[in-house]
């Protein structure tokens, strides 16, 4: 039967798996970089472009997915409106942000990072208006704690 703890279990393990993924791709990058380019027909040039671009947005990448795995935490605790969790989703915010201000340095040297900077500022901003109405949540939650 599909639960809250469910819900939460399996979205603690699919950001732990990214992050996983995320830590490999380190290591990977270069050779799966370069298959990629030649299979898709593209020039030599665009591997150290694109490799960069990924090495660039790994740091980011590693403090939002970080980011997550301390929120969903703390949701599982049955912490929701916190200033913890409003400060979380603020650093994911800004994370993707950062990583949509990177690509967009790296759509000079190829235009299709545009697409990837576009998506990383669009949910930067859904992040923020998620943040927004938490810390709405939680400013009536104190009022209404304090409330006879």
């Amino acid at each position: 039967m599909w639960t809250k703890d469910t819900s939460i279990r399996l979205s603690v393990l699919f950001t732990r798996l990214f992050f996983a993924l995320l830590v490999l791709g380190l290591f990977l990058v270069p050779q799966l970089v370069s298959w990629f380019i030649r299979d898709a027909g593209g020039r030599p040039v665009f591997i150290g472009r694109v490799s960069a671009a990924f090495y660039c947005c790994a740091g980011p990448a590693a403090v939002l997915l970080w980011s997550l795995d301390r929120l969903l935490a703390g949701l599982s605790r049955g912490e929701v409106f916190t200033a913890g969790n409003i400060a979380l989703l603020r650093r994911c915010s800004w994370c993707c942000m950062v990583v949509a201000a990177i690509c967009l340095v790296f759509t000079a040297a190829l235009f299709y990072f545009l697409l990837v900077a576009a998506a990383a500022a669009f949910m930067g901003l859904i992040l923020r208006v998620i943040k927004n109405v938490f810390q709405q949540a939680m400013e009536l939650k104190e009022e209404n704690d304090y409330t006879i």
